[in-house]
């Protein structure tokens, strides 16, 4: 009987192989230069006395791409799971970008979409990911601190998650890659088929 792996958004067989990814990873690193250009406009507005008006309007429009860009490393991690689950993770790109505009959803929508990522990576074995439910607690402590506290700070955090996640996966991809002819059942040698005797039964029944 086909072993399946229970999530909370579908069931997923367990037992299929994975194949390499087409998409790359997103430069999640890139995520912090703009958290460095919010602190940088921060110092400069309170260091130069700058008018709050156009000082805080930089600040929205940095702020700004930087979830942007965010939204697009989300993306391509669920987009990279697609494609080495040949489809069968359950959650696309668009849908995880999406929900996170729903109203009221969207506080639970930051822990599900973590929780399987880590129970799929978990399963597969290749590598070790910690709960996605921890994950999912610091993305939304992230998005409170760049809400209430300071954006610069929350993005910093936010992006320090996705560097987490990034690795995570960019291992499990190269071990998808790294399976060695080694590593695979023996193929079966074909001299043996040479070897059976002209006269054998089997050879004159087919005669």
């Amino acid at each position: 009987m086909q072993e399946l792996m229970y999530s909370s958004l579908t069931i997923i067989p367990d037992s299929f192989e994975e194949l390499p990814a087409k998409s790359s990873l997103p430069w999640v690193w890139f995520g912090f230069l703009f958290a460095a250009a919010f602190v940088i406009e921060e110092t400069l507005m309170i260091a130069l006395e700058l008018d709050q008006s156009f000082g805080s309007s930089v600040l929205i429009l940095i702020g700004i791409a930087g979830w942007i860009y965010w939204f697009f490393c989300v993306s391509r991690f669920h987009r990279i799971l697609r494609e080495v689950s040949r489809d069968r993770y359950p959650i696309s790109g668009f849908e995880a970008v999406g929900k996170h505009f729903i109203p009221f959803y969207n506080l639970v929508w930051v822990f599900r979409w973590p929780a399987a990522m880590s129970e799929y990576l978990n399963r597969r074995e290749r590598v070790k990911m910690v709960s996605g439910n921890l994950l999912g607690l610091f993305l939304l402590l992230s998005a409170f601190i760049a809400r209430f506290l300071d954006g610069g700070v929350g993005l910093t955090a936010t992006f320090a998650v996705g560097m987490y996640i990034s690795t995570k996966l960019g291992r499990h991809m190269e071990l998808i890659k790294g399976i060695s002819q080694d590593m695979l059942p023996p193929q079966p040698d074909a001299g043996l088929f040479g070897s059976i005797p002209l006269g054998s039964p089997g050879v004159e029944a087919n005669k």
